[in-house]
């Protein structure tokens, strides 16, 4: 067995190395701490429970109902306000309802007339704006 006394240093020997050392003191590298990245993981490791975050599933692409004809819409409400009408004349109770529904009846009515009213100014125009290219076109080929 090897005597440990052998191996040890004496105070006043260390003090003489340190004192004789010429070489500069350890110093550890810099380091580039970024606060804002730190807040960020921790922030990870908060909610998640790492700092690494769960990869978020793709969204399924959804696909866009075509926009209905608002005129389609005013049918569908007045069938609809017919039916009800037709229900309450079953119960007993159409005599309550009846002047009400035939009033938004007629409205929906005034609504989809003027409807049909700019659609017909519309194609009123496109056919002039077809009559006079054509004129136009006649001309420039004469």
């Amino acid at each position: 067995m090897k005597s440990f006394l052998l191996c040890l240093k004496s105070k006043e020997k260390i003090e003489l190395e340190i004192a004789n050392d010429t070489s500069e003191p350890y110093r550890p590298a810099p380091q580039k701490y970024n606060s804002e990245k730190e807040k960020e993981r921790l922030n990870d490791i908060l909610i998640f429970g790492t700092d690494k975050p769960m990869k978020m599933p793709k969204p399924e692409p959804v696909a866009a109902k075509p926009e209905r004809d608002r005129f389609d819409e005013i049918q569908d409400e007045i069938l609809e306000r017919e039916e009800f009408l037709a229900e309450m004349e079953a119960l007993g109770r159409g005599k309550d309802f009846r002047r009400q529904i035939q009033t938004e009846i007629s409205q929906y009515i005034r609504e989809m007339e003027q409807i049909d009213k700019k659609r017909d100014a519309e194609v009123r125009e496109l056919r002039a704006k077809m009559k006079l290219r054509e004129q136009q076109y006649l001309d420039e080929s004469q």
